[in-house]
């Protein structure tokens, strides 16, 4: 990553309601009062003065009354705070008076002198102490201290982190996140998560506070403890860190895999050759192949990370599949994006390439014609024998619902011979919706169980019409319909 103006940064899933709040007629009123009272003091000096002392105090009130009106006609004036506004009136009217009554002595000048110097040193004192963060830090304490006390809890603890009181104290912890950080030891379960949501994608850690947070996460046995600490270190960038929170990856736990992911994926820019192997193991590890494509959020895979996925769908078992998936769910989200025409040709060259991966090739397969990306010169070409049975299925099926293709029905023929239930299954319920062909299948339910005795009449009933085609009628009863593809696109592509 480069410099601080083009670094990410992850938000919070739950934003903060900080805003200004309008002006009231009393607050309104009071500050027009504050800032009017330079210009009376000097019009009032002016009317006790004769001579010249007379005309520039009445000058001076004269122009202070014009900055004021300045102040209350514009509506920025109001959405700012008082304090500079004070600051610069009563300073302009002190000099003012300063000069216009030199030597003069008269005891309402002295105490007008006295009042233009207290007041805004008075408030500049006050904005001094709330630039210290002293206030927001003592608020934030004393959030967390009602936290802490609280006794009616959520009975879930994810409903937790959506309490008022949660986001309140993330508003507060702006200046230091000392407060929440004080509830991790708390014995209450429901009081640590309240407190790592309010930490939620922080970005600022003082040294030691992010070993804290990873500390809880490891000493927690509640999942929902584990993913809020790595939600909290979403932002952290050193490699420690981000190496730690990698082993959460291969958690026991679905939602803590699942909150590790989102925590270290959204930007792999700088992070991908610290998370690699972690990210390896989780993909190839079997106990976790239910998950299917690693969730991926904020910016796109770097080319890096890419290279490495599509060399791991290379490699056998759950791998493959897995890094294929994120590969697809990856380019899903590139070309929702916008249309990149280069992108296209790439995945298409990838999709054709008979010594590509071939679960890679079917991913990118349902993915391009997801979105639409695929003509009918891409499609004839994915009906080669050397393609996946799948990807020739959908091919088939994709130019048959443009109209009759006799290298489809071709192409249906050879996949009815093959000795694959599942594949028998798929093609049985393209060639009795495409061509009319009743094939014992119920219109509108899902195919029976790959080892039903139903599904093996299926498969005997696709098999014989193979067999017994003579090749020269079946293209003329393509009958066109609205249904959907043989297979689903999975949602996580779209």
């Amino acid at each position: 990553m480069g410099g601080e103006t083009t670094r990410g940064v992850m938000r919070e899933r739950i934003p903060c309601s900080v805003g200004s709040k309008p002006a009231t007629l009393p607050m309104r009123a009071a500050r027009g009062a504050v800032l009017l009272v330079p210009a009376f003091l000097l019009l009032i000096g002016a009317l006790r003065s004769t001579g010249g002392f007379s005309v520039l105090l009445g000058l001076g009130a004269l122009f202070q009354f014009l900055a004021c009106g300045l102040s209350f006609f514009s509506r920025q004036g109001w959405r700012e705070p008082v304090g500079p506004a004070v600051i610069m009136l009563y300073v302009i009217g002190l000099s003012w008076m300063l000069v216009a009554a030199v030597g003069l002595d008269d005891w309402y000048l002295h105490t007008c002198q006295a009042v233009l110097l207290v007041v805004p040193l008075g408030f500049f004192a006050l904005q001094c102490l709330r630039d210290s963060g002293a206030p927001t830090l003592r608020r934030a304490r004393q959030l967390a201290h009602r936290l802490s006390r609280r006794s009616d809890w959520p009975a879930g603890l994810d409903a937790c982190r959506l309490l008022p009181e949660v986001k309140a104290l993330r508003e507060a912890l702006h200046v230091d996140a000392g407060p929440a950080l004080e509830l991790l030891s708390h014995a209450r379960p429901s009081v640590r998560v309240a407190a790592l949501a309010a930490l939620e994608f922080r970005q600022n850690w003082q040294p030691g506070q992010a070993e804290l947070v990873l500390n809880a996460a490891r000493r927690a046995q509640e999942p929902e403890i584990r993913a809020a600490a790595l939600y909290a270190l979403a932002n952290r960038d050193d490699q420690v860190t981000i190496e730690e929170m990698a082993e959460f990856l291969y958690d026991p736990s679905h939602g803590v895999r699942l909150a590790a992911t989102e925590a270290l994926l959204w930007n792999t820019e700088n992070r991908w050759p610290w998370i690699r192997m972690a990210v390896r193991r989780c993909l190839s590890d079997p106990a976790y192949q239910e998950d299917g494509a690693m969730r991926l959020e904020g910016r796109p895979l770097t080319a890096e990370a890419v290279a490495e996925l599509t060399a791991w769908s290379a490699e056998k078992g759950c791998l493959a599949v897995r890094a294929a998936l994120t590969l697809g769910l990856h380019y899903g989200q590139v070309l929702t994006a916008g249309r990149d025409p280069e992108l296209n040709a790439e995945l298409i060259k990838q999709m054709t390439d008979s010594h590509a991966p071939a679960v890679l090739r079917l991913v990118l397969a349902r993915l391009l014609h997801h979105h639409r990306e695929l003509n009918g010169k891409a499609l004839r070409q994915l009906l080669d024998p050397s393609a996946p049975a799948p990807v020739r299925l959908m091919a088939a099926e994709a130019l048959m619902a443009e109209g009759s293709c006799p290298e489809a029905v071709t192409a249906l023929y050879d996949l009815a011979r093959l000795p694959n239930r599942e594949i028998a299954l798929a093609t049985a319920e393209v060639v009795q919706r495409r061509l009319g062909v009743d094939m014992g299948l119920t219109r509108g339910q899902p195919a029976p169980p790959v080892h039903s005795r139903m599904a093996a009449e299926v498969a005997r009933r696709v098999l014989a019409w193979a067999t017994q085609h003579d090749g020269g009628d079946a293209t003329a009863t393509a009958a066109r319909g609205d249904e959907g593809s043989w297979n689903s696109f999975p949602a996580s592509f779209s």
